[in-house]
């Protein structure tokens, strides 16, 4: 459970567009390791007016603190920070998202899933958790593995379950951004931190999944295409030193790096209802107003 570059410039994606407008307190389902570098974090910002920065809160000798999340999401406009989990220490809220939720009085303007959903093996609860937990309006924000890194976790989210949890429960789209080769794009921007991630030039669309099987034809197409690619085995390679696998000399050791991820924005709408549990369409995932 982690933030970093990718993430980072997803969030900016979003607060520029206006969708934390308005929005004050947000709940981390796990306290989020911070892990982009100062140098990164400046350089980005060089162009973008924001003053809600406190460097010396986030970072200490150009690393990220461990209880900077809180001024980290700052930087988006927020006042008013609290982390939901059962193990770890900086958590302001101790819970089991498998079988407990927070008291319903308790909102939120944001609430992220950031890679913890995938580890709770009762994972409905989580996005029940969410949908009680949010404030009308308030914004839910997902990102998750969603093809390959096998034993991550319990599951690897599919893409369909973030869309039919919104039309079923009224949600809008404010953002659906399918990032291929995550591992790798989140290696390369960290270290060529002058870079920035262009999310509307990313290959798979929202509207990809209205055929189910040309969808996922061609995110496996994509996927080889960046097992072969010389940016994925040059940074594999790079991380232990090693030039091949001990299994296949065309494959660097590390391959279980090479996954995708999807980053989901939903707002929540005004009036309120009970959390309702989709039905998926096999055929494929119809278009949302």
């Amino acid at each position: 459970m982690a933030i970093g570059c990718v993430h980072t410039e997803w969030l900016f994606h979003l607060y520029f567009k206006g969708a934390f407008d308005n929005k004050n307190s947000l709940l981390d389902l796990g306290p989020q390791d911070i892990q982009i570098s100062e140098k990164w974090l400046v350089e980005y910002l060089r162009y973008k007016h924001n003053d809600n920065i406190n460097f010396k809160r986030i970072f200490l000798n150009e690393y990220p603190l461990k209880n900077c999340q809180f001024d980290f999401y700052r930087m988006f406009g927020i006042n008013e920070y609290h982390s939901a989990d059962i193990d770890d220490d900086r958590a302001t809220i101790k819970i089991d998202l498998n079988n407990v939720t927070l008291d319903v009085e308790t909102k939120f303007d944001v609430i992220t899933n950031f890679g913890t959903a995938e580890h709770v093996f009762n994972i409905g609860n989580v996005f029940k958790t969410m949908h009680e937990c949010l404030k009308p309006g308030g914004l839910s924000l997902h990102a998750v593995p969603s093809f390959g890194f096998v034993n991550h976790g319990f599951y690897t989210p599919n893409p369909n379950l973030f869309i039919e949890i919104a039309r079923v429960n009224n949600y809008k789209i404010i953002d659906f951004s399918y990032v291929d080769n995550m591992f790798v794009r989140e290696f390369w921007h960290r270290n060529n931190y002058k870079s920035r991630f262009d999310f509307e030039k990313l290959e798979i669309k929202l509207r990809d999944m209205e055929n189910t099987q040309l969808f996922m034809t061609k995110i496996v197409n994509l996927f080889l295409d960046n097992s072969a690619s010389k940016v994925t085995k040059e940074i594999l390679n790079d991380l232990n030193g090693r030039k091949y696998s001990f299994f296949n000399k065309d494959r660097p050791e590390h391959m279980c790096f090479l996954f995708d991820h999807v980053f989901v924005a939903l707002e929540k709408p005004l009036f309120s209802s009970p959390f309702r549990v989709p039905i998926q369409r096999m055929e494929g995932v119809a278009p949302i107003d």
